[in-house]
């Protein structure tokens, strides 16, 4: 791996473009966009640059999405438990964040990509009994804000809680989007109190947010274009290549 050590225009159309290509999953499967860029940045930019980045953007790229899905008093009150999980895991895994290596955050993320495709592929049968709700909902919160600040991608936690209940696409929606606003401020906040966002990577992520807008209604259209579940293998593929590099670069300490 051979991070960027300065943020020339280049560098930072580059780290745009990703950003755009992360947006166009996100915008085409309705999540996606941490786990596509966190599987790319690692190779161009230091780990904990691109986690950085990512959690100043994570918010923004959700806020539309949750006002339009109108459901926002119902996904409040009712999913409430997961987002007190959020609350508790994140400074957990921020604390973790300065104490593990690169290497096993890369070996880590990458493991976790392939771990997501393969359920995806999988699409094994999830099903959570309503007296269940609310205790899996907290686990899931806890781990999922344990992933997030070690990753930024938590998604697949929240889309298989989410799956396993069952809900209306409209309520799937707002709530995933929900659920990346507070773990994206709580993220932000835990990576400022680290030290680990300065002025510099501030002004990436303002250039990082309109790219990856621009990138979810280019996805948007692509999913109206196009079969989603081939879109969805194309991506799978892709990541799954991502995650195998990533796993080896972190295992040879590079």
């Amino acid at each position: 791996m051979t991070p960027m050590t300065a943020l020339d225009p280049s560098s930072l159309a580059l780290l745009a473009a990703i950003f755009v290509l992360g947006g166009l999953v996100k915008g085409a499967l309705g999540f996606g966009l941490p786990l596509t860029t966190m599987a790319i940045l690692p190779f161009f930019v230091p780990i904990d640059f691109a986690l950085a980045v990512n959690a100043l953007v994570l918010p923004f790229t959700n806020i539309a999405q949750f006002v339009q899905a109108q459901r926002m008093r119902e996904t409040i009150l009712r999913f409430r438990t997961v987002l007190f999980g959020v609350v508790i895991g994140v400074p957990a895994g921020g604390a973790l964040v300065s104490l593990i290596p690169d290497s096993a955050l890369l070996v880590s993320l990458g493991a976790f990509v392939l771990l997501f495709v393969g359920l995806t592929l999988a699409k094994p049968t999830l099903a959570i009994a309503a007296p269940a709700e609310n205790p899996v909902g907290l686990v899931v919160g806890v781990a999922a804000g344990i992933v997030g600040a070690l990753t930024t991608a938590n998604g697949p936690l929240f889309v298989m809680y989410l799956v396993g209940l069952k809900v209306d696409r409209k309520l799937f929606v707002s709530t995933l989007s929900l659920l990346f606003i507070v773990s994206g401020v709580l993220i932000s906040g835990t990576f400022f109190a680290a030290g680990l966002i300065d002025m510099t990577r501030f002004a990436v992520s303002a250039l990082c947010i309109p790219a990856s807008l621009a990138g979810m209604a280019a996805g948007n259209a692509i999913g109206e274009r196009i079969s989603a579940d081939r879109f969805r293998l194309g991506v799978l593929l892709v990541l799954a290549v991502l995650a195998f590099n990533l796993i080896l670069t972190g295992a040879s300490g590079q």
